[in-house]
């Protein structure tokens, strides 16, 4: 780990500034390196923000600390996302977040020990962690309102905005995918639903397992007051691929299996591929990280909604929510 005084990059001439900008560490010894690694496929890990790992004192307390890239500046609003943290971690579903420093569009927060570590696809597979999983985001849909309001249908009109904005031409085939993606809003809007405060994040990535499989969810950059049938239903478009292994995660959530929750939860994966795929394009376009793969992400992404906006089941689960 390095010490004050020893920054090799810009990021970590930034760090140094905050860290000299947080009082109560004067006087005392403090440690920082790299927290996580950025891999933007297939783990989509650290990609939003640069993260350090900070000791400080000779025990140590333990600090994470995230710094948004400036390419993400206009997309997410680490205000809300703070707050977002700040009430889930009173539910003891996230490490507290503990400072902000809003000009610098950093976080910092409580880090969990060596005995933590991050979640991959595979460990979904564990009934345990992923009900776990299930039971942290049904314990922030009971908790208070983040007050950001969202759907996953206005996220696809912004970047649609941003993509003609910036001149930039929008993936092949895309046309017939915004076309199912309004079909299901549509449906969504004649069903209904209620909003809620939401994680609003599927990846394994952003779940931490610990000892005796206990989890944390990670990343509030995207939380929301959403329909809760989102926050799941991205979840196991992340985890499962098949109908047969979601009933045991919709029975948990729901209490029985009902097929309006597993259709939900289908088409709402449908429309956050889309999402991503788009969002992944502009980033192509618009980010200086050009060893990040972004491109690849996005079409694989788009991929993925175009197979399941084909299934000859598409048109049955629009009608059953």
């Amino acid at each position: 780990m390095r010490k004050p005084g020893e920054a090799l990059t810009d990021e970590e001439r930034l760090v140094e500034a905050l860290i000299a900008a947080t009082p109560e560490w004067r006087g005392l010894s403090v440690r920082y390196e790299a927290g996580a690694t950025p891999v933007m496929s297939p783990l989509h890990r650290a990609v939003d923000s640069v993260c350090f790992a900070i000791d400080v004192g000779a025990a140590p307390e333990r600090f994470f600390l995230k710094i948004l890239h400036p390419d993400l500046w206009p997309s997410v609003d680490v205000g809300a996302a703070f707050e977002a943290a700040r009430i889930a971690a009173q539910l003891g579903t996230t490490p507290k977040p503990l400072r902000l420093f809003a000009a610098e569009r950093a976080t910092l927060f409580d880090r969990l020990d060596e005995m933590w570590r991050t979640a991959t696809v595979d460990d979904f597979a564990d009934a345990t962690i992923l009900f776990n999983v299930v039971s942290a985001k049904k314990a922030i849909h009971a908790g208070p309102p983040f007050g950001r309001k969202w759907t996953v249908f206005n996220g696809i009109r912004q970047l649609e905005a941003d993509l003609a904005a910036g001149g930039i031409e929008a993936p092949a085939g895309v046309g017939r995918l915004r076309a199912a993606a309004g079909n299901i809003e549509q449906a969504f809007i004649l069903a209904g639903w209620d909003a809620k405060p939401c994680h609003g994040d599927g990846l394994a990535s952003n779940v931490m397992v610990g000892p005796g499989k206990a989890i944390q969810l990670v990343d509030f950059d995207n939380a929301c007051d959403a329909d809760p049938y989102f926050d799941l239903g991205i979840l196991l478009n992340e985890a499962l691929a098949f109908d047969t292994d979601m009933r045991g995660a919709l029975e948990e959530f729901d209490g029985c299996f009902r097929p309006q929750s597993l259709n939900r939860c289908r088409l709402y994966g449908v429309a956050d591929d889309l999402y991503w795929g788009l969002w992944a394009r502009l980033m192509h376009a618009i980010s200086p990280r050009k060893n990040l793969e972004f491109l690849k992400y996005s079409q694989w992404r788009l991929l993925r909604c175009q197979i399941a906006a084909g299934d000859p089941r598409f048109e049955a689960m629009l009608q059953l929510l």
